[in-house]
């Protein structure tokens, strides 16, 4: 039997969702400040380093869906500064020649020598952005022998930032994954040396910045600034309020679904299966939270308790007849089969059933354009008991990335035509190694309570029993997995965002953050902790203390 909802209906209808009209006055103005300053930052004698730090500080604060055009432009002050044609993809240049002139020019028109800080935030920004730079930056880093310098050892900022830039390596940059294990040593060690720079230490050794759940990290950041004497006002104060405002609009949201599932009544009538209609709320806004994408995060919190529910429903109460008779169902789309099922079945088909033709009518447009087939085709992949290799090879499909993903292309793209039908196979990588890095964190954070269920595929048993390890040797390989994954995510991810622009493309990388940030410790998802309760906590219900700056 599952832990019992921390969130109920009750607690959710009397949240205070209000955000005052003065503040919304009061943000419109901060932003248009905001913008002022980026234009002095494009156009004035601002360094490098400045115009890379003032970037890094409006995205950490969760500020950068605001000042996009903006970001871009200021970018390619800094490529071009770094020698870099910002019509790379035009031009069709090569990655190392790029690279090779990101290495040699340094800081371009500034006469001085680039610092590791200056030169691996510059790496992690542009490459984050889709501009083409590579590892090469690290040899102006490394002595005759070809190890790091030791004077870096000491460098706590040059390491933290280094630290971060390898998190952005793909697989066959060895030098970044080098300079990984380098930077990781040595902060170590310089966790008792620097009480200063401890907590900032603590925080970037827990999850590099790539890999965190975009709202926590803005909550997290601009708690740090709150008590940082050379913050940005402007800045903090335009967070702030612009993190609220963002959390206003949720907590209206989730009134919204939770009127939604408490009327399908899901939770009541089966007992055996998780109330988690937070937990899913809480996964969508870790996929997209910008304000203008109401309609995705509320029709992907559906679908998340959707496939909680029939998860419970096969993994733990349906017997084989039964789920062949709801498979068969499914796969069909044929809502009088109901009849021949028993009524908790019935139950969950006709949700899923209403739910999805419901969102498909919504997001179809043209009737010629009818997306519901697409919709059910990926509630019904089958599932087997697999090799290792072939586990591998097919475990994203088996999660429920795939389904995720697909609905949320849907409900991402207001327009739906023939066009965004067939753009959506353009993606199939994308949402493959996204969808692998969500089965794998899965895997390390619930095998023990899968295998006292009965359920033994998964990625240790099987490892384990092919190579006759013990658990602790499979989970260890395990994380190795989700390394890989990730830096092959990250060369897909950036791929698709020089050829394609789509919001369903952050979407993705969003889905294997927030993989990250509910499995890292736990299942946060169907045995919810005290860190879980947290995080809701601060993303969703406890807005940010408004302060006179």
């Amino acid at each position: 039997m599952y832990q019992r909802t921390t969130w109920s209906h009750s607690f959710i209808q009397v949240l205070d969702d209000n955000f005052p009209i003065d503040y919304k006055g009061k943000l419109r103005e901060l932003e248009k400040k905001v913008k002022v300053l980026n234009v002095k930052f494009e156009n004035g004698s601002f360094s490098t380093l400045e115009l890379l730090e003032h970037i890094d500080d409006i995205e950490k604060m969760g500020l950068g869906y605001r000042f996009q055009n903006g970001i871009r432009k200021l970018l390619d002050v800094v490529a071009l500064r770094y020698g870099i044609d910002v019509g790379l993809e035009e031009k069709e240049e090569s990655l190392h020649e790029a690279s090779l002139e990101f290495r040699i020019l340094g800081v371009g028109h500034e006469e001085k020598e680039e610092s590791l800080h200056e030169a691996s935030l510059g790496f992690r920004i542009l490459r984050e952005h889709g501009y083409n730079v590579s590892q090469d930056f690290l040899w102006r880093f490394k002595d005759s022998q070809g190890g790091f310098m030791e004077c870096l050892q000491t460098d706590v900022k040059g390491l933290l930032s280094l630290y971060e830039a390898s998190h952005l390596a793909f697989m066959e940059e060895s030098d970044l994954q080098d300079a990984e294990l380098f930077a990781a040593k040595h902060l170590l060690k310089l966790k008792g040396q620097e009480n200063e720079a401890l907590e900032h230490i603590n925080h970037t050794l827990e999850f590099p910045l790539y890999h965190r759940m975009l709202r926590l990290q803005a909550r997290c950041y601009i708690d740090a600034c709150n008590k940082r004497q050379d913050a940005n006002l402007l800045l903090l104060e335009l967070a702030t309020l612009d993190f609220n405002s963002i959390q206003a609009a949720n907590k209206t949201e989730l009134k919204e679904v939770s009127n939604w599932w408490n009327d399908i009544g899901l939770a009541h009538k089966l007992g055996f299966v998780r109330d988690r209609l937070v937990e899913c709320f809480f996964w969508t806004v870790g996929m997209v939270f910008e304000p203008q994408y109401h309609s995705c995060r509320v029709g992907l919190t559906k679908v998340g308790t959707l496939i909680t529910v029939i998860d419970d429903i096969y993994d733990v109460y349906g017997s084989i007849d039964e789920l062949e008779i709801f498979t068969d169902a499914v796969k069909r789309w044929d809502i009088n089969a109901m009849e021949h099922m028993p009524k908790y079945l019935q139950l969950g088909f006709r949700a899923l059933f209403d739910t999805i033709s419901e969102m498909g009518c919504i997001t179809s447009n043209a009737p010629e354009e009818d997306i519901t087939p697409i919709l059910v085709k990926v509630w019904t992949h089958d599932k087997y008991i697999p090799t290792l290799e072939d586990y591998l090879d097919n475990a994203w499909r088996s999660v429920s990335g795939v389904v995720i993903l697909t609905h949320g292309y849907f409900l991402i793209n207001e327009e739906i035509n023939k066009d965004v039908v067939d753009t959506l196979e353009k993606y199939h990588d994308l949402m493959k190694w996204s969808s692998m890095v969500f089965r794998l964190y899965n895997d390390l954070a619930t095998y023990s309570n899968e295998i006292q269920r009965g359920k033994n595929v998964n990625v240790i048993s099987c490892y384990m029993h092919e190579s006759g390890v013990c658990e602790e040797v499979a989970r260890v390989y395990l994380k190795t997995l989700i390394d890989q994954a990730w830096r092959k995510l990250i060369k897909v991810h950036l791929a698709c965002s020089r050829e394609l622009a789509n919001p369903f493309i952050d979407m993705a990388i969003n889905l294997a953050r927030i993989s990250c940030c509910t499995y890292q410790y736990g299942d946060g998802h169907g045995a919810p902790d005290a860190r879980a309760k947290d995080q809701v906590l601060s993303v969703i219900i406890e807005p940010i203390t408004i302060r006179e700056y």
